[in-house]
C-alpha cells in the first residue's frame, strides 16, 4: 500500500487515509502531508449540518439520517421504519425552516446544536399529531452528549479545517479510539470530509483509503452510506480502497460482501497459503477461477530470490484475470514505509538531527552503508546511541 500511495502522490493525486496503526507516518512525513492523530484533547471535528442550499439533496439527507441513527443506536443498531420516517421529516423541516424562511425562521445557524434543539421540539410535535410511538426521552438523552457542553460536544459542531480541502496527503490516525463507541462516528465524519474534498478538488484525481477502520462502519446501519460513498466517489474522479489483513473479516460480513466487493473492480491479494486447504469459500466470494487460484498460490513460492534484493509478491486482478507481480523497493523506500518501531525510531533520530525527512533519510542510508553493518545492527547502534553516528557532518559525532 505504501508503494501504491507513493505512485499516486507522484502522479499528482490527492490521498486521504483512515488508519489505525501508524502505517503511513513515514511516507506522509516524506511528502510533507498532514498527519492528524485523534486524541481527547484534539478530536477530529466537523459540522456536517452546515451546507448551502445547493448542497442539500437526497444523498446528503440520507447521510444525515444515517448519522443520526448511528448516534442514537450505535454501529450495530437497527432503525425502524417509523424512526426512519421521523428522521427524514425532521431533517426536511429543519432545512426548510432555515432555507425557505431565511431570517424569519427559527433556525438561524446550521449545526448539530441547532438541529438537536429543533429536532426535540419537532419530534414532540410529530408524536402528538400523528400518534406514533417514538422514545423521545431516549433520543434526547443519548444525543445530548454530542450537544454543547456534552462529553463529545465539539465533534459535530466545529467547522472542518478548511486547509484539509486543498491538502494533497492526509492521514487520519484514529488508533486511540478504535475500541470506543465513537469510533464509527469519527470514521463516518472523516469519510464525509473526503466527500467535501472531492467536490472542491474537481481537477484532481483522489483516493480514499480505509484501513482496518472499515470494520467500524461495516454494519447494516451503514450499508446504504457505503454504497453512496462508492457511487459518489466515481462521479468525482476518485476511488475508494478498503484494506484488510484477514479475509475472514470479509467472509463473515454481509455488508462488506454486498456493498464493498460488488463495487471493487480491482482486487489485490498477498500470500494466501494459510487459506489453501479451505479456499473454496474465498474463491467463490471473489469469483476466482481454478486457473487464477494456481497463480495466487505461487505468491512468494517461486525460487527466484538468488542475487536479488528483498521483494514481496502480490496478485493483482482487474476484471476477471490477474497476474502475480514482484514488488521490490529501494532501501530509502523501505525505511519510509517500515512499520517496525526500532527502524522508525532510528530514522527519526536522523530526521530530527537533519531538520528534514529527506535529508535525514539520505544521511541514515549513507552512514549505514559506510558502517558496513546490516540494517538491523545499524538500527540497534543508532537507538542505543540516541543520536546519529557519522564523521561527515559537523553535528554528527564520529563513532566508527
Amino acid at each position: 500500500m505504501n508503494a501504491l500511495i507513493e505512485q499516486y502522490m507522484r502522479y499528482n493525486m490527492d490521498v486521504v487515509i483512515v488508519d489505525t496503526g501508524h502505517s503511513y507516518s513515514g511516507l506522509c512525513t516524506y511528502f510533507g502531508g498532514k498527519y492528524i492523530t485523534y486524541t481527547e484533547q484534539t478530536p477530529i471535528t466537523m459540522n456536517p449540518f452546515a451546507i448551502s442550499e445547493s448542497e442539500y439533496n437526497i444523498e446528503k439527507k440520507d447521510f444525515l439520517k444515517t448519522l443520526i441513527g448511528l448516534l442514537l443506536k450505535g454501529a450495530e443498531g437497527i432503525i425502524s421504519q417509523v424512526e426512519d420516517t421521523i428522521f427524514s421529516n425532521v431533517i426536511s423541516a429543519y432545512y426548510s425552516e432555515h432555507f425557505m424562511q431565511g431570517q424569519a425562521g427559527c433556525v438561524k445557524s446550521l449545526s448539530f446544536d441547532s438541529f438537536y434543539d429543533f429536532s426535540v421540539e419537532k419530534i414532540r410535535e410529530i408524536k402528538e399529531n400523528e400518534k406514533v410511538s417514538f422514545d423521545l426521552d431516549e433520543y434526547r438523552y443519548v444525543l445530548k452528549k454530542f450537544y454543547r457542553g456534552g462529553e463529545h460536544g465539539t465533534i459535530l459542531n466545529e467547522k472542518v479545517d478548511t486547509s484539509l480541502l486543498t491538502e494533497r496527503f492526509i492521514v487520519f490516525e484514529i488508533d486511540s479510539i478504535k475500541e470506543s463507541k465513537i469510533f464509527p462516528i469519527v470514521t463516518m465524519i472523516i469519510m464525509d470530509v473526503f466527500l467535501q474534498k472531492m467536490r472542491h478538488r474537481t481537477a484532481q484525481r483522489k483516493a480514499l483509503i480505509i484501513e482496518e477502520a472499515w470494520k467500524a462502519i461495516a454494519s447494516p446501519l451503514m450499508a446504504s452510506y457505503i454504497l453512496y460513498l462508492y457511487k459518489t466517489v466515481r462521479k468525482f474522479w476518485g476511488e475508494a480502497i478498503v484494506v484488510t489483513q484477514e479475509l475472514g473479516d470479509i467472509l463473515g460480513n454481509t455488508v462488506v460482501k454486498d456493498s464493498i466487493l460488488n463495487n471493487s473492480d480491482t482486487v489485490c491479494l498477498l500470500d494466501q497459503s494459510k487459506f489453501k486447504e479451505n479456499y473454496k469459500e474465498i474463491a467463490k466470494l471473489l469469483a476466482i477461477t481454478d486457473t487464477e487460484q494456481k497463480k495466487i498460490f505461487t505468491i512468494n513460492q517461486l525460487d527466484n530470490t538468488e542475487n536479488r534484493g528483498r521483494f514481496k509478491e502480490v496478485y493483482i486482478r482487474r476484471g476477471s484475470v490477474g497476474e502475480v507481480y514482484g514488488v521490490e523497493v529501494s532501501i530509502f523506500q523501505y525505511l519510509a514505509y517500515t512499520t517496525e518501531k526500532p527502524e522508525k525510531s532510528a530514522v527519526e533520530i536522523y530526521v530530527h538531527a537533519s531538520g528534514s525527512y529527506q535529508q535525514g533519510l539520505e544521511a541514515f542510508v549513507t552512514d549505514m552503508l559506510a558502517s558496513g553493518l546490516s540494517l538491523g545492527a545499524f538500527v540497534s547502534k543508532i537507538n542505543n546511541a540516541g543520536h546519529p553516528v557519522s564523521g561527515k557532518t559537523e553535528y554528527f559525532k564520529p563513532d566508527f
